[in-house]
């Protein structure tokens, strides 16, 4: 078989049917199969999904679902040659996924290709930021990773041992990544339109709040613990680049404090206050400048904090072996 669509969807009844009728319009043109993960949805998504000539998978327990193990589980019951990685609140564009196969078999030391996501409505930070990237992006650009879904080689991924880490709430995306570019494979984007994406309708600090109390934001710690001591380390590092930054800054402050209070100007305390703000405050002014916005520089330094700390959580948790298969059954086979 060409090609599997791995569509993971959880609760999506609204959007589900959308989702499969593009991927099986795509899935034809080249001869391939469509398989929806079910992460246990408590809504009509299953039933919806049962009416297509699709396979439905489905985890055999809730301790097992998340983002990275719904793509896993795909994979292990996809028969493709190439994977494309779905999620059930996105809608393929018509012809994307033969011009991604064109540049793989073109290109034999590609590991996977993205397109452009389009985000349908801009409702938080973290859509700007991605409908920035789309509207600029005029050229193939090699990168670190296919964040928002991808085209990959079956070949690949077997030289790297799995598609996505099983235990990661998210950045599995990102671990992919770096483990396939450790082994010299590379990765992708077209400025085609790829994708479009229908996100939560929530505000950034609903977003925020979400992320936190799912746990997902110390997804960002647990990648970092598996990779430690691995050949993908520093290129981990690089992609996770932003939880650093709140705990360098607070360094930054806590060394000026120490120096202040060393030369006998004030005390600790009162120096390490200051030396906060001055810290804090002038990387606020710059976020404003780069950013062009107030609201979104505080967001930019309240999110750094935030992920600093769920970091730290995350990176202390144990992480079992991603190789371990996981349990499922399949609803309908086609």
């Amino acid at each position: 078989m060409k090609l599997s669509i791995l569509i993971k969807a959880l609760n999506e009844e609204t959007l589900i049917a959308k989702c499969i009728e593009t991927a099986l319009a795509e899935a034809e043109k080249v001869g391939g199969e469509v398989i929806l993960v079910d992460s246990l949805s408590t809504d009509g998504t299953v039933e919806i999904a049962s009416r297509y000539p699709i396979r439905i998978i489905q985890f055999a327990q809730k301790g097992d679902c998340g983002c990275g193990s719904a793509v896993q589980l795909g994979y292990q019951y996809a028969r493709g040659e190439y994977l494309y990685v779905l999620d059930g609140d996105m809608e393929l564009q018509s012809g994307f996924l033969s011009l991604g196969l064109e540049y793989l078999e073109s290109n034999p030391d590609v590991a996977g290709v993205a397109g452009k996501l389009r985000e349908t409505s801009i409702k938080t930070a973290d859509n700007k930021r991605r409908a920035i990237i789309a509207a600029t992006q005029q050229q193939i650009m090699e990168v670190l990773d296919l964040g928002g879904g991808g085209l990959y080689r079956r070949e690949a991924i077997e030289s790297v041992g799995y598609l996505a880490h099983r235990w990661l709430p998210a950045c599995e995306e990102a671990e992919l990544g770096a483990r396939l570019r450790a082994v010299g494979w590379r990765l992708i984007r077209l400025p085609n339109t790829a994708v479009l994406h229908t996100g939560y309708a929530e505000s950034n600090f609903q977003m925020l709040s979400r992320l936190w109390r799912s746990r997902r934001m110390q997804a960002y710690g647990m990648y970092l613990r598996t990779a430690l001591w691995r050949p993908w380390w520093w290129l981990s590092v690089r992609q996770l680049w932003s939880i650093f930054a709140a705990p360098i800054l607070h360094a930054t402050a806590v060394i000026l404090a120490i120096g202040v209070a060393y030369f006998g100007i004030v005390t600790i305390v009162p120096a390490l206050i200051c030396a906060e703000l001055i810290v804090w405050s002038g990387t606020i002014a710059a976020l404003v400048v780069r950013k062009k916005s107030i609201l979104y520089a505080l967001l930019s330094a309240y999110e750094w904090n935030c992920y600093a700390v769920a970091a730290i959580f995350g990176f202390m948790r144990s992480i079992p072996d991603p190789m371990i298969p996981i349990k499922a059954r399949e609803l309908t086979k086609h």
